[in-house]
């Protein structure tokens, strides 16, 4: 008698694969510390010139890693629940708020935004650590 079991294999991207495939996606996770403890918040972004430009809703969190000039995540995966196959990437580095009124209203205008623009700023993340990997379930008989 054979089975089929799912295996996952993990493929490690190059940086610029990773970098491709965050620019050929608009909608990832600002990943900041909470009491020991990691939080997630949605963003909309793109790359332009090596960096991640990034909608995000403010939190007390971010803030205060902003505020202490702490580096920032950001993640950004793709999966199709049919195949299982997808790729996750996540960019670490320093985040400014972009506070040029032109280059704010720029972004504002180019991507898209969430329902209230109320706490929502334009951020700049250089990536510093690129991490991402590919993935595909395997099959195998026993």
């Amino acid at each position: 008698m054979t089975e089929d079991f799912a295996q996952i294999h993990l493929a490690p991207l190059l940086r610029v694969e990773a970098m491709y495939l965050l620019g050929d996606t608009g909608v990832g996770f600002v990943i900041c510390a909470k009491e020991g403890m990691t939080t997630r918040r949605p963003g909309i972004h793109a790359v332009e010139r090596g960096a991640v430009v990034i909608l995000a809703l403010m939190t007390a969190e971010l803030e205060k890693q902003l505020d202490d000039e702490l580096p920032v995540t950001y993640l950004v995966e793709a999966v199709d629940e049919a195949t299982g196959a997808g790729w996750s990437v996540s960019v670490t580095g320093p985040v400014e708020i972009v506070v040029d009124p032109v280059l704010r209203a720029h972004y504002r205008r180019t991507l898209p935004g969430f329902e209230s623009d109320r706490g929502v700023r334009v951020l700049r993340l250089i990536p510093r650590l690129v991490d991402g990997h590919r993935f595909h379930r395997i099959s195998a008989a026993l």
